[in-house]
């Protein structure tokens, strides 16, 4: 099992834009403004004598996990103030322990778990602190418990939940927030492929229909382009470039199928004959 305590850390980001200083005058050449026209073509097709059909292709694919994380995010567990001294209510900033999880831990490896397969992470509180016990996800003073499961079905990933679930509940120091699972692959390729080639598909459709409707045929050789919002998704097996972070992580469903699923956008003009 692998073991680690880190302090929280506060991110902040700021997004700054230029603003001319006061008294400042700036001469701005009419080459630099761009055109209304030109601005349109961001996602219309300009007016031109063939007709032009510009559509969004969504694709989807999906193909069973190689492998599953099990996310149980911990909570320290603190008594509700005494009726008509909320004010003066403290609570200890206490952490909880490696001893507070034991339980737990024990219980899972009685199911099989081995120890390779947790990692636990304690969260040093950073001293600055709710004063009211508000349940939540908050991890600070707390714990992250991350169990991998490989080549993962329903029914080992629910033996688990149900397993550790049940452990904690006996434990008045500690809350179970949240579960959560991630899960990846072990080469990705074949299925993001797969899902490009579905968007390709539900582009030559949607344009097929528009051109119908208008009483033409397309062009056999389009134009192609990836929405400019792909780049902060988080791909296949991957995190995102958002700037908070973005995992492919979610609630657990015991109902949910287990498997990786990618979607792909693309846009597409074609123009008619």
């Amino acid at each position: 099992m692998k073991k680690r305590v880190m302090s929280s850390l506060v991110v902040a980001v700021i997004t700054t834009s230029f603003i001319p200083s006061p008294g400042r005058t700036e001469n701005i050449s009419n080459e630099l403004v761009p055109d209304a026209r030109q601005i349109s073509q961001l996602f219309y097709p300009p007016p031109s004598e063939e007709p032009t059909f510009r559509v969004i292709g969504k694709g989807r694919a999906s193909q069973p996990a190689d492998r599953a994380n099990l996310l149980f995010k911990f909570a320290r567990n603190y008594p509700s103030p005494p009726e008509g001294v909320l004010s003066q209510f403290e609570p200890s900033q206490e952490n909880i322990t490696l001893e507070m999880l034991q339980p737990i831990l024990d219980a899972l490896q009685a199911i099989g778990v081995s120890d390779q397969a947790i990692d636990l992470e304690i969260i040093e509180p950073s001293g600055s602190f709710l004063p009211f016990p508000f349940p939540s996800n908050a991890t600070e003073g707390g714990a992250q418990l991350v169990v991998t499961v490989d080549n993962p079905n329903r029914d080992r990933l629910e033996a688990i939940v149900n397993t550790a679930t049940d452990a904690a509940s006996p434990i008045e120091a500690i809350l179970l927030s949240t579960v959560n699972v991630e899960y990846s692959l072990n080469n990705c390729q074949a299925l993001v492929q797969a899902a490009y080639q579905s968007a390709v598909e539900d582009a030559q459709n949607r344009a097929n229909s528009l051109a119908a409707a208008m009483g033409t045929q397309l062009r056999l050789v389009p134009s192609v382009a990836e929405p400019f919002y792909e780049v902060f998704l988080p791909g296949c097996d991957s995190e995102g470039n958002l700037p908070f972070g973005n995992t492919t992580s979610s609630v657990y469903d015991a109902d949910a199928p287990v498997e990786v699923t990618v979607k792909k956008d693309i846009f597409v003009t074609y123009t008619g004959r």
